[in-house]
């Protein structure tokens, strides 16, 4: 989904999905468009297996298409996934899923416009400026989990913010139902405890949003983009010290990072923490 660059120095992982314009795409794939009624305007990020690209549609409402690169392998049954996973998680605080466009051997999914940038650019900034995006965060994952999912590639740069503020958790190519085989794809090296699961787990997830808060917090990776550097304790301190919002769920953090992989813990041990965190007098729905 678009993406807008962190601040210079902000530590990313290792993969590159970084916004970027550029031109057009071939003629095959803007006529495919055309005939759908919509029009691209640009490209807004790329990754390994696909990009994205804002377009209009007929009533000059902006939308978001995800397009496989060439040569990508089964793009269309990965888009056809992802989009049946959205469909069946639909949430506040997850992308919406517009439905999957085909034509002439040619195929994109339409997704929810987010224009409000990614969660990384508040890496390192005081939790008053980050602590609803993670509670957003929580909740998605909490609910993706109750419907038979992992999301699998859980960080900074997979929330970004619709118009008005508020976080959505996006880029659900690798999602897969709890106790399926991981049989590909999945959370980057940095976000991924050593010893790889060969099932899928909702502490999988659990893992990756620690990391995710680790980065948030100290702004900061814990183990490095490639994953192998030691976590440093004394670096998780919140703004604030030991009495600040934050401070409880920074211990979690350090529990859940360092836990025994053979009794790795759930997201529920960050429930109560963040919710102590949020300010008393903003509602759920406005989070």
């Amino acid at each position: 989904m678009p993406l807008r660059a962190p601040p210079t120095g902000a530590e990313r992982d290792a993969e590159p999905d970084v916004p970027y314009s550029a031109d057009a795409p071939l003629r095959s794939t803007r006529d495919l468009f055309a005939s759908a009624g919509l029009r691209l305007v640009e490209r807004v990020g790329v990754g390994g297996s696909a990009e994205v690209w804002r377009a209009l549609d007929g009533r000059e409402r902006s939308i978001a298409l995800k397009i496989p690169l060439s040569g990508a392998p089964d793009s269309f049954a990965r888009l056809e996934r992802e989009h049946d996973v959205l469909a069946a998680a639909q949430h506040g605080h997850i992308v919406e899923t517009h439905g999957l466009i085909e034509h002439d051997g040619m195929c994109a999914l339409a997704l929810q416009y987010l224009p409000g940038g990614d969660l990384v650019s508040l890496a390192g900034a005081h939790p008053r400026h980050w602590l609803r995006a993670a509670y957003a965060v929580h909740a998605a994952l909490t609910h993706l989990h109750s419907r038979g999912y992992a999301h699998r590639d859980v960080k900074a740069r997979n929330v970004l913010f619709d118009a008005r503020g508020r976080a959505r958790l996006i880029d659900f190519a690798s999602a897969l139902p709890l106790g399926a085989p991981a049989q590909y794809g999945g959370t980057t090296a940095a976000h991924r405890r050593a010893g790889r699961n060969p099932i899928v787990t909702a502490a999988d997830d659990a893992y990756a949003y620690a990391v995710l808060l680790y980065e948030l917090i100290a702004g900061r990776l814990p183990y490095g983009p490639a994953g192998r550097q030691p976590v440093s304790r004394k670096r998780l301190t919140p703004p604030g010290g030991r009495k600040s919002p934050a401070a409880a769920l920074a211990a979690r953090v350090r529990d859940v990072l360092e836990a025994d992989p053979r009794r790795a813990p759930g997201l529920s041990v960050f429930a109560d923490v963040l919710e102590s965190a949020i300010p008393a007098d903003l509602e759920p729905a406005e989070i």
